[in-house]
């Protein structure tokens, strides 16, 4: 019989054929990698570790990834190879190419994304599919202005900080949030917001206005409406009072001195508000030159409150407004001895002794 005869018989009898050792050996290479792909997939599917800490690097609970509006999918796995330095990198390229997530920057959602040490390859490709990310909690610092606020909100969420100054230049929007441009600094309420990393300009501004318009809702405007202001003077009257002093058991007692004087029709005189005129904050002391200075700041030359908060006063401070102490109190002056309180006087010729001492106080320090 001839090789090909008997080749042919023991194929038809189910037996092996000759064939070549190999090709033979090439099939159960792949066959076994196969079979490793899938036994790191289903290990991987079923709790495995998402990603590594290599040596010399920090080991943290939680690593957030950015997925910016018209990022890709290059891009993502540039950033998760950075952060968390992936056990298995091509079985989750697989498994995200098979479920859509990596074709197009489409298929990825913008936000923030929490990927906890217990992750799983299958829960990330879920999150981020899902687009369910995580909320940042920010707490707005005390601004001075708009600008300082732009810089605060673009350093911590994706917004770009020319977006936000194109909004706030907006005349028309701003009549929306019932504010002039230059003046939304004067809406954020120094509360934690829950804000989407992602959000637009425009998302940004609605949910700081939206926390504003919260905080003043029912109470707040009645007892602003009891002292005969609205919420941007009672915020107003909040910033000179937390910016004459830091002891926070006295603003109730401040509060009630400057309701006097606007009762009274009297200038404010208030210290602060010529600095926020000048522009200059690190003043040490006030002189007669600085009280000149034209502005609509200048409590010394302006009967009333300013047309904005100096500052972005505390929510605890705008209560303390809110609950001001009633008195016959006028004139303040910071103690001599430089505790940081004051000596209160219902009349100038109190209030002159009271003055003359702290003077002398600082002619004796040298403080000019």
């Amino acid at each position: 019989m001839s090789k090909h005869s008997v080749a042919h018989y023991q194929r038809l009898n189910g037996r092996r054929s000759f064939s070549s050792p190999h090709r033979s050996r090439g099939r159960g290479t792949r066959v076994f990698v196969i079979l490793i792909l899938i036994v790191v997939a289903a290990a991987a599917l079923a709790g495995g570790y998402l990603y590594t800490t290599p040596a010399g690097r920090p080991v943290t609970d939680t690593t957030y990834l950015l997925v910016a509006p018209g990022s890709n999918y290059a891009e993502l796995r540039e950033q998760m190879q950075k952060k968390l330095w992936l056990r298995f990198p091509r079985v989750f390229d697989r498994l995200a190419a098979v479920q859509g997530l990596s074709e197009t920057g489409d298929a990825l959602r913008p936000g923030r994304y929490a990927v906890l040490r217990s992750t799983t390859m299958q829960e990330l490709i879920t999150l981020l599919k899902e687009g369910k990310d995580s909320p940042l909690k920010l707490t707005p610092p005390s601004v001075h202005k708009d600008s300082e606020l732009v810089d605060f909100l673009a350093q911590h969420l994706w917004v770009k900080a020319d977006t936000l100054r194109t909004l706030l230049a907006d005349s028309a929007l701003m009549a929306q949030y019932g504010t002039k441009p230059g003046a939304f600094y004067a809406k954020v309420i120094r509360e934690p917001h829950t804000l989407r990393w992602a959000a637009s300009g425009r998302e940004v501004l609605d949910s700081l206005h939206a926390h504003y318009q919260l905080f003043w809702k029912g109470k707040r405007t009645e007892e602003a409406e009891r002292l005969g202001l609205n919420p941007l003077e009672v915020t107003t009257l909040a910033s000179i009072v937390e910016s004459e002093s830091g002891k926070r058991d006295e603003y109730r007692r401040i509060a009630g001195l400057y309701l006097n004087r606007l009762r009274k029709e009297m200038r404010l005189q208030s210290d602060p508000t010529v600095k926020y005129a000048l522009g200059n904050f690190d003043l040490k002391r006030i002189r007669g030159e600085h009280l000149m200075v034209n502005s609509p700041y200048n409590t010394y030359k302006v009967t009333g409150l300013p047309p904005t908060p100096i500052i972005q006063p505390r929510t605890s401070t705008i209560d303390s407004v809110l609950a001001a102490e009633s008195h016959d109190y006028l004139y303040m002056c910071a103690k001599e001895d430089f505790s940081g309180y004051h000596n209160f006087a219902s009349s100038f010729a109190v209030h002159m002794l009271n003055a003359k001492r702290y003077q002398q106080a600082l002619n004796d320090r040298g403080i000019q």
